[in-house]
């Protein structure tokens, strides 16, 4: 191997170690999701008032996903329960069958907070449907039933951003 080829493969070594180094640099820069305080583009969980979790909407779809076909328009709504997401931040404890669960979320065409509140029992019940219907882009949920009186577009919450569990 000639002198030139040898200093080429080095170069490129240094360029090839240099950049992963800066890569790894930029990511452990990158400011992280804190766990104390609610961050922006994160679902909020609140319990008793208090700040409790940042959820991430992209995370969300890793948990068991549900559909049903809605009674509306016959298109099919589908996403992670409701209930499986609480169960993965909460423990048994903290849900009792009485617990109020209040979802809010945001009306796109008005910017108004919709909410919708539900008891435990009525959310861990699978034939209820209450799932968090992930939009096509993957960035936001909204809170989707078939429980009669919320079974209709106009009655579910678009743009999930809090989900308050006991106190509101």
């Amino acid at each position: 191997m000639s002198s030139r080829n040898r200093i080429l493969v080095v170069i490129a070594i240094i360029v090839v170690v240099g950049g992963g180094l800066g890569l790894l640099g930029f990511l452990q820069s990158q400011r992280r999701a804190s766990a104390t305080e609610p961050e922006p583009g994160m679902i909020h969980i609140y319990v008793d008032g208090r700040f409790f979790a940042n959820v991430s909407p992209a995370t969300v779809s890793e948990l068991p996903q549900y559909s049903f076909k809605d009674a509306e328009e016959g298109k099919t709504q589908a996403g992670p329960g409701l209930a499986d997401l609480l169960r993965q931040h909460l423990s048994a404890g903290e849900l009792q069958d009485d617990t109020e669960i209040t979802v809010v979320g945001r009306r796109s065409s008005t910017g108004e907070d919709k909410k919708r509140t539900l008891v435990w029992a009525t959310v861990r019940e699978q034939t209820n449907n209450v799932i968090l219907d992930i939009s096509n882009a993957g960035d936001s949920l909204k809170l989707v039933s078939t429980i009669p009186g919320f079974d209709t577009r106009d009655t579910w919450v678009q743009s999930v951003q809090r989900i308050d569990v006991g106190e509101r």
